[in-house]
C-alpha cells in the first residue's frame, strides 16, 4: 500500500475543512443577525460552500490511506466518549429541560457508545472504513486502472449524479452515510495512485463559479410540489468538484508546521463539541439582549464565533490529550494484546 507522508497542506485544510462544518451549523443563526437581501446573499454564500467540508476531509484520508490499528480504535473511541460526557453534561447544565428523564437517558447511553450509535454520523462512518481500509486497498490493488476508473463512474452516476438532477437518491441519507463514504475515500486513493497532478490555473475560477451556481441553487431552490431541491447537498455533483478542486490547490501549496499538525490531531473534538458550544454562545448572545445592525457586522460576529469555537475545540483536544493521552494509549495496547490472544 503507497502511503504518502502527510505534510501541514492538507492538514491546513482539514482544520479549513473543520470551519466550514462549523459555520454551517452555525449558520442556522443567521438571520438572528443579518436580514433583509443581505441575509440572502451571506446565506447563499455559506451554504454555497461550507457542506464540502466533510468531504474535503474524507479526500485527504483516502489520499493518504488509512489502516485499521485495533490501539488506534480504542483510543479514538476513548476520546469521543470523552467529548460526547462534556457535551451532555454542558447540554444539561445550560439547558436542563431538553435533557429530562428518557431523553438524558438516551444521552448518556449515545455518549458511552459513540460509534455504534452514530451518535455523530462521520465519526461513525470513519471508523467504518479505518475497519475496512485494508480490504478496500487490497480491492484497489487488484483492479486495473481501467477498472477502478469505471467503478468509480458506476459510484459517481449512481451516488451523485442521478440524485444531483433527479433529487430522488438510491441511498437516502444526502450523501451522510457509509456508501458515499467509500466512494470518496476510493476517490483519494485514485488520486494519489494515478492522477497526482497540477491542476490548470483556471481550476480556482471554476472553483468560485461553482460556489456561485450552489449558493443561488440554495437560496433559489427547484420546487415541485412537497418537493425543494438545490445542490448544496454532500452528495451533490457541484460539491464534489469543489471539494476535489480545493483537495488539488492545497496540495500544491508549500507548508510546513508542527502547529498546524498538531492542531489538526483534535479535529475530532470539533466534530463532538461545535454545535452544542455554538448553540450555548449564540442563545446566551441573543438572551443577553445583544443587537446586530443587520448586515456586515451581524455576519461578521457571527464568522468570529465559529472561529473562537472551533480554536476552543481544538484546544480541549490538545488538553484532553495532555491529561488522558497515556491512559488511552495503555488501554489501547491492553485491546490489541486481549485481541490477538482470542483471534485464529
Amino acid at each position: 500500500m503507497v502511503k504518502a507522508v502527510r505534510n501541514s497542506n492538507h492538514e491546513l485544510l482539514r482544520i479549513i475543512a473543520m470551519f466550514m462544518i462549523v459555520f454551517i451549523h452555525a449558520n442556522r443563526f443567521l438571520f438572528y443577525l443579518v436580514n433583509g437581501k443581505t441575509a440572502f446573499v451571506l446565506n447563499g454564500m455559506v451554504n454555497g460552500i461550507c457542506n464540502i467540508g466533510v468531504t474535503c476531509f474524507m479526500l485527504i484520508s483516502g489520499y493518504y490511506g488509512m489502516k485499521f490499528d485495533i490501539r488506534k480504535f480504542v483510543r479514538m473511541e476513548c476520546m469521543m466518549i470523552t467529548y460526547s460526557l462534556a457535551e451532555t453534561a454542558l447540554l444539561y447544565t445550560v439547558m436542563p429541560e431538553q435533557l429530562q428523564g428518557a431523553a438524558l437517558l438516551e444521552q448518556i447511553v449515545k455518549s458511552m457508545l459513540p460509534f455504534i450509535t452514530r451518535k455523530y454520523w462521520f465519526y461513525s462512518c470513519y471508523v467504518c472504513l479505518l475497519f475496512l481500509s485494508e480490504y478496500i486497498q487490497k480491492f484497489i490493488d487488484a483492479l486495473k486502472q481501467k477498472e477502478f476508473e469505471r467503478l468509480l463512474f458506476v459510484l459517481f452516476m449512481l451516488l451523485s449524479v442521478l440524485p444531483t438532477l433527479f433529487y430522488f437518491e438510491i441511498v437516502p441519507d444526502n450523501g451522510k452515510g457509509l456508501l458515499h463514504m467509500i466512494m470518496i475515500y476510493m476517490m483519494g486513493r485514485y488520486i494519489r495512485m494515478y492522477r497526482d497532478v497540477k491542476l490548470p490555473g483556471k481550476a480556482g475560477v471554476l472553483f468560485v463559479f461553482l460556489w456561485i451556481i450552489n449558493g443561488i441553487s440554495h437560496e433559489i431552490p427547484i420546487k415541485v410540489g412537497q418537493i425543494s431541491h438545490h445542490l448544496c447537498k454532500d452528495n451533490s455533483i457541484t460539491n464534489l468538484m469543489m471539494a476535489v478542486i480545493l483537495f488539488y490547490l492545497f496540495k500544491e501549496l508549500h507548508i510546513g508546521s508542527r502547529f498546524i499538525n498538531k492542531a489538526a490531531a483534535n479535529v475530532f473534538a470539533v466534530f463532538a463539541l461545535n454545535d452544542v458550544l455554538v448553540t450555548v454562545v449564540m442563545q446566551r448572545l441573543l438572551d443577553s439582549g445583544f443587537k446586530s445592525e443587520g448586515g456586515m457586522t451581524g455576519f461578521m460576529v457571527l464568522a468570529g464565533i465559529v472561529a473562537a469555537v472551533l480554536l476552543l475545540c481544538l484546544m480541549i483536544g490538545a488538553v484532553r490529550e495532555l491529561i488522558l493521552g497515556r491512559m488511552d494509549r495503555w488501554l489501547g495496547e491492553k485491546a490489541e494484546h486481549v485481541v490477538t490472544s482470542i483471534m485464529p
